[in-house]
């Protein structure tokens, strides 16, 4: 066999293709950075917007509380939560909760040093995290 004939039994070798290992690291450490300063924001923002939700919703609820006084002369003390009593305040108020998805505790109270008869306190407690808490207070009249 002659040396070019041989010569055409051995195909090129083509340069692989593809990313080599380096470039796969650094494509990852660049991922890695980017989450690392995107997930805590995030999770600012959700935490953000579960304290805007929990004043939101004592704010809806006051009217109702207020109203109740009107009625009878007195406000009503009590507990809402989901998987206990949902069933005093909802009724004496004419209020449910709406849209929260039984993931907030609403409590009314007498306000700091007064009596329920003179003004309350309407505390609202995110209740898979209970330090997203957020309260709303009717001071009586002078």
């Amino acid at each position: 066999m002659s040396e070019e004939s041989a010569m055409h039994n051995f195909k090129a070798i083509k340069p692989a293709s593809g990313y080599t290992l380096v470039e796969l690291m650094i494509t990852a450490a660049v991922i890695a950075m980017l989450a690392a300063i995107a997930i805590p924001s995030y999770n600012g923002y959700i935490d953000t917007s579960k304290h805007a939700a929990a004043l939101s919703n004592a704010e809806i609820m006051q009217p109702f509380v207020d109203n109740y006084y009107y009625e009878n002369g007195t406000y009503l003390a009590g507990t809402y939560n989901p998987g206990g009593d949902v069933t005093t305040l909802p009724n004496a108020y004419g209020w449910r909760p709406d849209g929260d998805k039984d993931m907030y505790r609403y409590d009314v109270a007498a306000c700091g040093g007064g009596s329920i008869n003179d003004c309350y306190t309407i505390t609202v407690t995110y209740l898979p995290d209970p330090a997203i808490t957020e309260s709303v207070t009717k001071l009586p009249a002078p």
